[in-house]
């Protein structure tokens, strides 16, 4: 048998008009949507920081990073789903992204996903899974990370 992962537990989050797949790894938990501070400088994707468990967290809006600039559904309520940082840039262990709704779980097979597309800046790839409407990004969350790093946002930990 093979050494390759065949399935993962995934999460299928919702953007203004598009979704997101991630693994659950990846995410640390779904908390109401709350700046404490927001942006003074920076890029647009770029919203401020919001105070999780005692700690100041980016808020990155990925809809702004995507340059898709969709606005959301009117009843759509905003929500912040924390990430865990990936690249162990220092005074990063955190990464809060703005979403629209509420993720919910999918178990995901290698068989049911086809790729539609290449990535970008920030997506890695576009795939579709069989039995879901709509197309998934994979989102490149190193790039992320050095985006937020490159922009100095890091420095600012208050």
């Amino acid at each position: 048998m093979s050494d390759v992962l065949e399935s993962l537990n995934g999460l299928i989050i919702p953007l203004a008009n598009k979704s997101l797949m991630l693994p659950n790894v990846a995410v640390a938990e779904l908390v109401g949507y709350r700046l404490s501070q927001s942006a003074s400088q920076g890029p647009e994707w770029f919203l401020g920081w919001t105070l999780w468990r005692d700690q100041q967290v980016p808020m990155v809006d990925l809809d702004n990073l995507l340059a898709d600039g969709a606005e959301p559904a009117t009843e759509a309520q905003p929500r912040t789903l924390i990430l865990n940082a990936l690249e162990g840039v220092p005074g990063l262990n955190f990464i809060g992204m703005r979403v629209w709704g509420i993720p919910r779980a999918r178990r995901l097979s290698r068989a049911e996903l086809e790729p539609t597309g290449g990535g970008s800046s920030y997506v890695l790839q576009r795939v579709r899974v069989a039995d879901e409407p709509g197309e998934f990004l994979i989102p490149d969350l190193s790039a992320i990370e050095r985006s937020l790093e490159q922009a100095g946002l890091l420095r600012r930990a208050s």
